[in-house]
């Protein structure tokens, strides 16, 4: 779909966002609303497919029904000129797996706040009996503010629907699924629960638990080899937040948390010095699955044979005093028959007589109608020969919303027909608007919504533009509805300009004023000089100077000295060596692998996801000239495609420059002949 396409008269694409296994997301603007929207279109080649059809209007439906900040918002959903399409809440930012990528490691506060918003989300989708089935980092978005959202409900299911259960086929992506969804049993919310724990375990470490060569010997490790500990990886990481993962990710789901909710909680107090000399968990049940074959058990349709055995079975069964075919019952077995049948016919004749005198008396009883829709209990008052009065509606955290809270007159009272019965109708979870707080004081906004019942939690964070306690930015939206009862609301609260008094630099090698700078948080730059009073490599001078303040955040600037000055045939010449790093295509085995996994040989939707990383190069570049040695990498990137990069080289004439570039951990290009004029 091409830039500035009006889609179905109101969505004008402005660009292409992503592109997935089944549809394509576009970014657009909607002309009506006057707002950024992205528009999720189903692809040319699945316009015709059933079941890529299906799972396209199950996404739509399973997020309209969920109502969580923390969820990407379905707006419109309609097919034109034969092209379904959802329009959808667009999330200015990036993936988690980029943005993991981008900042790790990510502090252990942060992580929390991280999860603490995803197990929101997923806690509401399980209220409702959804199961997301495919969470993994690619699906959560987190925009510029750090703010969560989930997306791609494509393959969820609702947990009552048997029906849509596929017990022979994966779906899903193979890094992220729990050891039953690979043996092709139903997912449950304990399913999710596997996924948060292994999204934990990469957000800690950088890298997911479990990979191999193959789909299939990734598999193998979900359901058979334990968790591998964050705590050899990082050392420093709370044994208890390590707990977090190893009880989430248990192969037995039994062993897991008994629900999203139950895992938040845990995380959140995990950073606690209450829990700092917390022991290991280890699964408490002796049946942890981990030595479990997956199988599939045979169906054996029921033969002729079959059915002749289990009529041999129920003759043998057939106990020792009834009658066989052919003999007469006995005169007491009569007798006892008769006085059934007698007994019956009066009960009968009974309710009979209940019924005509309660008609004609003109009464009826109230039907049971708590928990059931509204329209159902309007139906049920009619069929009494009663008539709907007022209907009033609340708030309720238990009774889901458009279900009967109550009734009055109450239910199963004996009322005259035509009596008025006056619902109360739940409206669901009471909520309360938000606003924008940024710029207000801190302890008073936390006093107002704490009288709301929300939960406020803090962060400090340095601000010049900000006084002390006023508040910098929160982790909702702006006119949200909340649910107190379910919902946490954080702040970052400035502690104002925090001053820093510099230390004294001279004689430090480069490598201490990094490591002084990010300890006390300033940014350093650095230049190079000659110098006869320190030797080379060390700092010379530096501007503001020792013991005056700064802020925080400020810049420092750092001369090095690069010996003493020798005579003008040895000055330091400036040139510049330009290359082309050429780019490496990888080779992708993932649809070999994706389809071993898959006996209905339905690829997965994300398996370009599965392999992320597989199109691009790392490349190291070293480079050897007066003020830098080849031991160090001077650069590090990743590319794409071919692409130039220019050296700067610094020499004298009697010096010989270096450098070499590894693509992958190859090398591939190498210059030990630099000069000036050479180049």
């Amino acid at each position: 779909m091409n830039k500035g396409y009006v889609l179905n008269g109101r969505y004008e694409i402005i660009g292409r966002l992503g592109e997935g296994g089944m549809a394509d997301v576009y970014l657009a603007e909607d002309l009506i609303l006057k707002r950024k929207v992205a528009v999720k279109l189903l692809r040319l080649d699945f316009r015709d497919n059933p079941k890529a059809k299906k799972r396209f209007q199950h996404e739509a439906m399973a997020a309209t029904q969920l109502d969580n900040p923390h969820i990407v918002g379905i707006y419109d959903v309609d097919e034109v000129e034969g092209m379904q399409y959802l329009v959808m809440e667009y999330v200015d930012g990036e993936d988690l797996k980029k943005y993991i990528k981008d900042n790790f490691p990510i502090p252990y506060a942060e992580v929390v706040n991280i999860m603490e918003q995803i197990c929101s989300a997923v806690s509401e989708a399980h209220r409702h009996n959804i199961i997301h089935r495919d969470l993994k980092p690619q699906n959560i978005l987190v925009d510029k503010n750090g703010y969560i959202k989930i997306t791609d409900f494509g393959i969820s299911r609702a947990g009552s629907e048997d029906t849509m259960t596929q017990t022979r086929s994966i779906i899903g992506s193979i890094h992220y699924l729990s050891p039953e969804q690979i043996k092709g049993e139903m997912a449950t919310a304990r399913s999710d629960i596997y996924s948060l724990g292994i999204i934990l375990y990469e957000i800690l470490t950088g890298k997911v638990p479990f990979n191999g060569d193959t789909a299939v010997s990734i598999a193998i490790k979900h359901s058979q080899t334990p968790m591998p500990s964050v705590r050899d990886f990082d050392p420093r990481i709370p044994q208890a937040m390590e707990n977090v993962i190893l009880k989430a990710t248990a192969k037995n789901p039994n062993d897991r948390y008994q629900s999203v909710n139950e895992l938040a909680a845990d995380l959140n107090t995990s950073l606690d010095k209450s829990r700092a000399n917390e022991a290991k968990f280890t699964v408490p049940s002796q049946n942890t699955g981990v030595d479990e074959k997956t199988r599939v058990m045979p169906f054996t349709p029921l033969t002729d044979q079959g059915q002749t055995a289990s009529a041999d079975a129920q003759k043998r069964e057939t106990p020792a005093g009834q009658t066989k075919k052919g003999k007469k019952p006995d005169k007491k077995r009569r007798r006892r028959k008769w006085f059934i049948i007698g007994g019956i016919a009066g009960l009968l004749v009974l309710i009979l007589a209940i019924v005509l005198v309660a008609s004609a008396t003109g009464k009826t009883t109230v039907p049971v109608i708590s928990g059931t829709l509204e329209s159902e209990a309007e139906a049920k008052i009619q069929d009494a020969d009663l008539t709907v009065g007022s209907v009033k509606y609340e708030s309720s955290d238990k009774i889901d919303r458009h279900r009967v809270i109550s009734s009055s007159p109450k239910e199963e009272t004996k009322v005259k027909k035509g009596t008025k019965v006056n619902l109360v109708v739940s409206s669901g979870p009471r909520k309360v608007k938000v606003d924008n707080y940024v710029g207000q004081n801190y302890d008073a906004v936390k006093q107002k919504l704490e009288d709301e019942g929300f939960k406020v939690r803090k962060r400090n964070a340095p601000s010049s533009s900000f006084k002390p306690s006023k508040i910098l930015q929160q982790d909702f939206q702006s006119g949200a509805r909340l649910n107190p009862a379910k919902q946490t609301l954080t702040f970052v609260v400035s502690t104002g300009i925090k001053q820093i008094t510099l230390k004294d630099l001279t004689g430090m090698t480069k490598a201490q004023v990094v490591s002084y700078s990010n300890k006390v948080e300033i940014n350093p730059t650095f230049d190079y000089v000659y110098s006869d009073d320190q030797p080379k490599g060390r700092v010379v001078r530096q501007s503001p100077n020792a013991n005056q303040s700064i802020q925080q955040g400020g810049n420092v600037a750092v001369w090095i000295s690069r010996g003493p000055k020798k005579d003008d045939s040895d000055q330091l010449k400036s040139f510049n060596v330009r290359i082309t790093i050429p780019y490496l295509q990888a080779e992708s085995a993932s649809a070999s692998s994706a389809s071993s996994l898959d006996p209905s040989g339905e690829a997965s939707d994300d398996s370009q996801d599965d392999q992320s990383g597989s199109n691009e190069n790392v490349v190291l570049i070293y480079l050897k000239d007066h003020d830098h040695s080849l031991s160090n990498v001077y650069k590090q990137m990743v590319i794409t495609k071919d692409t130039a990069v220019t050296l700067p080289f610094k020499l004298t004439s009697k010096e010989v420059g270096k450098y070499k570039v590894v693509r992958d951990g190859k090398t591939i290009m190498r210059d030990n002949n630099v000069t000036y004029d050479s180049h």
